[in-house]
């Protein structure tokens, strides 16, 4: 059973920033076409649905929920169930492609940053008002870790919730 209710660290036991390219610097085409070749790799099938799904949160770059997506795949397939969309996203979510977190008591889903080691994470400000996402540089984990030597930590999750630069100017 995986839990999607926390950014997962997988056992890795070490938070600190490293060099990545963020997905931000990568075209759409560009995640989109990485992203269908590590579905096909993990034995899915190439729909155009999961592209396009795909190809949603690489051009939003930001946290979306499944209801937003399957509400714009509705226009083009409008015999698609929520359920359908809502598993895909979550094949994405098992398979590394999205990360999902929680706010306003609804899951939300964002492109994962890619990067080759596969221990890498960070944490994110995230916008309640647009969804947008700043990446975060530190990682609580290190001083708790000292704090809780005596425990064997499985997985954690930290996220920073408010209104970005140019939501902040709109209240």
């Amino acid at each position: 059973m995986v839990d999607h209710h926390h950014h997962d660290c997988h056992g890795h036991h070490h938070c600190q920033a490293h060099d990545h390219q963020e997905t931000e610097d990568m075209s759409v085409d560009e995640i989109v076409q990485r992203g269908m070749a590590q579905l096909k790799a993990a034995g899915y099938k190439m729909t155009k649905k999961r592209q396009e799904i795909l190809h949603l949160f690489a051009e939003n770059q930001r946290y979306l929920s499944a209801k937003y997506i399957h509400q714009q795949l509705a226009k083009d397939y409008p015999t698609m169930s929520y359920n359908t969309t809502y598993r895909n996203i979550y094949d994405f979510v098992d398979e590394g492609l999205l990360e999902a977190t929680e706010y306003n008591g609804e899951q939300m889903f964002r492109i994962n940053c890619w990067n080759c080691d596969h221990g890498h994470h960070h944490h994110h400000f995230i916008c309640t008002v647009c969804g947008r996402t700043i990446p975060l540089d530190a990682c609580p984990m290190d001083q708790v870790k000292t704090d809780l030597s005596q425990v064997e930590i499985e997985w954690h999750r930290f996220d920073v919730f408010g209104k970005c630069a140019q939501c902040k100017g709109k209240s």
